[in-house]
């Protein structure tokens, strides 16, 4: 039943150590029992810094600057922009990150075809991209 049942949260706008926060509680508390969820919201204007960002400051033109425990470098979040927080148990449904990822990048890809806009996704600068230029990052 768990394999078949993800739940799908339309969160809104939400600041962004709040969603942290609460990512953070459901995935320490997470037992076998726990339903797999997918978060849809928007942030309030916040830079997210991975562990690759050297030049950390606490904010930019005012707008605050979170360290995260990602990979990457710096990444603007704000209204307007749809983000989507996916928890799910990968060791309960026996995929790997790599391969979770890959399904997500087709997703935005063929969903972007419909609507008339080419990308692709590079595995190389991993992130979904449209003229050469990165329009999804995936880091």
């Amino acid at each position: 039943m768990l394999l078949n049942t993800i739940i799908v949260r339309q969160l809104g706008l939400q600041p962004y150590e709040k969603i942290l926060l609460s990512m953070q509680t459901l995935t320490n508390n997470r037992n076998y029992s726990t339903v797999d969820e997918i978060w849809l919201l928007q942030h309030y204007p916040v830079f997210t810094c991975g562990y690759n960002y050297n030049n950390y400051k606490l904010t930019i033109h005012n707008i605050p600057v979170i360290k995260t425990d990602r990979g990457g470098k710096i990444t603007f979040h704000g209204p307007g922009q749809q983000i989507m927080y996916v928890l799910i148990d990968l060791h309960r449904r026996k995929i790997s990150v790599s391969y979770l990822i890959n399904i997500l990048s087709d997703i935005v890809v063929n969903t972007l075809k419909k609507v008339g806009i080419n990308s692709y996704y590079s595995r190389s600068m991993p992130g979904i991209y449209v003229s050469k230029k990165k329009f999804v990052p995936l880091d």
